[in-house]
């Protein structure tokens, strides 16, 4: 009697499994839906998101003549840094539009995200000889902050920082459930 119990048992077991394996092979894939609107009002809130450093050193100078006695001579070397990034208050209303376990992102340009690039703790003068007007300092330091900013926003920088944002923005939509993303 016993034996006929167990063999009974096992054969309801063997029966239950052979279904739910034959249910799992024949059901269709379900369509993953992720809701992610409280992240995504997150990520932009963040507002400034920094995908490049770039640390810079400018040298300029200026030699102003003079007739009488010697030349009016000033040299500086101008350091600085310039952050790289997205500012997300500058991205579309559908900057992200999601399908299924898909999502789509069209990031903001890249730009530089503090326009203070030259630190003046760190900028020293090594040559000031003669009369130097702030009127010369001036236009050295914006022609310093010039040549910075236009070295920042070189291809390459333009390039690394944008692939930077991708990588990290690939990373963050993954961990939300998304299989594929997508950069317009």
């Amino acid at each position: 009697m016993a034996k006929k119990i167990i063999i009974l048992l096992l054969s309801i077991t063997v029966c239950v499994l052979a279904f739910f394996l034959f249910k799992g092979r024949n059901s269709k894939p379900r369509d993953v839906q992720v809701d992610i609107s409280s992240e995504i009002i997150s990520i932009k809130e963040v507002a400034e998101w920094e995908f490049l450093t770039v640390d810079m050193e400018e040298f300029e100078d200026t030699v102003i003549p003079r007739k009488i006695i010697s030349d009016d001579q000033f040299a500086r070397i101008y350091r600085g840094t310039a952050r790289l990034g997205v500012d997300m208050k500058d991205a579309a209303e559908n900057w992200v539009s999601t399908s299924h376990d898909t999502v789509r992102i069209m990031l903001p340009a890249i730009r530089i995200l503090d326009e203070d690039i030259i630190d003046d703790t760190q900028t020293r003068t090594f040559c000031e000889n003669g009369k130097i007007t702030p009127a010369i300092k001036t236009a050295l330091y914006e022609r310093a902050r010039r040549d910075m900013r236009r070295r920042a926003l070189s291809k390459e920088n333009l390039s690394a920082a944008r692939e930077n944002a991708q990588v990290q923005f690939t990373y963050m939509f993954r961990s939300m459930g998304f299989k594929t993303v997508l950069f317009e």
